[in-house]
């Protein structure tokens, strides 16, 4: 089994077209699977060892040192300093805290403290008022408790108690959660404990888009109108617009169009997508593209031209436009043509259909760089 330490774990990485190597670290949730082992060893009245080591998801054995800990009556108590290497997380730095106790009950009880989010609306995976401590970091949880009962408490422990009370806080959490997504998924109070693999992956595409799904997720459970949009601008514009659609409904997908129209796709409450976007993005959706990466989709400006001409752009225009590198200058230069611009929203809506079932409708909003609406869908 691979040993891994925090400042030791890199990998090569694709940043923007270019590799380079950078530092992994640890979620939260590995963070507070740590913290419980520790306050564990202390509330077994044993040695804290300076590093803690818990199991990853993965198969891994990670090695997290103590921030601090301590004893507090018939509590105990450790902190792990999240480290999240060189992953640009607001929850980089944040302190971890697990408090143990013993219970009269039977049975591990885990719950959140001070600093951790209650979950307020369904589609999470987690019951209403539960603390937001996802499923997988549950389990490392509760197998670092279950592990030290059985290998390190002494049986005269066990003549005082039945069972175990473990609660996990952040310092300063509510705060930090005003910087995630958290308050528009309906999580409220704090951050949420994470993780799937137990590691911080830099600059982490999967992390990105299961936010992006999550988010997806939240909105199909609560409402019939779900607003795609891909970028902060076009987010801006949407928040304005739709003012009378519950914050939650707009949703940021960055470049996970597809994925963020699958979660649609498969609940059937949502009737009305709303797409949202600029020239650049809105282009490449209506040429079949649903990864809007620069570097997994690129505008075919040939097709945009041909567009144009088809729909009838003027010659002495068309000529102005074939010296233009962008679907933005090609647009903006025809942006008095109508029916060429209600031609390309009527192909970005289409490409959209073919990725729902049948009824769901589809309206599509292509806006400038000002935020106005060039054209849309809509009848």
């Amino acid at each position: 089994m691979d040993d891994l330490y925090l400042g030791s774990i890199y990998e090569d990485v694709d940043v923007d077209g270019v590799k380079k190597r950078l530092r992994q670290g640890f979620t939260t949730g590995t963070c507070a699977a740590a913290a419980t082992q520790g306050a564990l060893w202390l509330l077994a009245g044993q040695p804290l060892p300076a590093d803690l080591t818990v199991t990853l998801p993965i198969g891994k054995r990670a090695h997290l040192p103590v921030y601090s800990a301590s004893i507090q009556g018939e509590h105990a108590l450790c902190t792990i300093q999240k480290d999240g290497g060189d992953d640009p997380d607001v929850t980089h730095g944040a302190l971890i805290t697990v408090t143990v106790q013993g219970n009269s009950l039977p049975g591990i009880v885990l719950d959140g403290g001070e600093g951790v989010g209650r979950v307020t609306k369904p589609g999470l995976g987690l019951r209403l008022g539960a603390p937001a401590i996802n499923r997988i970091p549950q389990k490392m949880i509760l197998h670092e408790a279950q592990q030290m009962l059985e290998t390190v408490f002494d049986t005269s422990w066990f003549s005082s108690y039945a069972g175990l009370k473990i609660s996990v806080a952040v310092e300063h959490g509510e705060d930090i959660a005003q910087n995630t997504c958290n308050p528009r998924l309906g999580i409220v109070g704090g951050i949420s404990i994470l993780g799937t693999t137990g590691l911080v992956r830099p600059y982490s595409l999967s992390s990105w888009k299961a936010s992006v799904v999550l988010a997806t997720k939240v909105a199909c459970e609560n409402h019939d109108q779900v607003v795609l949009v891909p970028g902060s601008r076009s987010k801006q514009w949407a928040d304005q617009y739709f003012t009378s659609f519950p914050s939650e409904s707009i949703v940021e997908i960055g470049r996970f169009l597809g994925h963020a129209l699958h979660v649609i796709n498969i609940r059937p409450t949502v009737t009305r997508v709303i797409f949202a976007a600029m020239p650049g993005k809105l282009t490449k959706v209506a040429q079949g593209a649903m990864d809007l990466h620069a570097y997994e989709s690129s505008v075919d400006l040939t097709w945009l031209l041909n567009l144009a001409r088809d729909s009838g752009v003027k010659s002495s225009v068309m000529e102005d436009m074939q010296h233009l590198t962008t679907a933005g200058g090609i647009v903006n230069r025809a942006r008095h043509y109508p029916r060429f611009l209600k031609q390309l929203t009527l192909s970005a809506r289409n490409q959209i259909l073919t990725k729902l079932r049948d009824g769901v409708v589809v309206d599509v909003y292509l806006l400038d760089a000002q935020g106005h609406i060039l054209s849309s869908s809509v009848s």
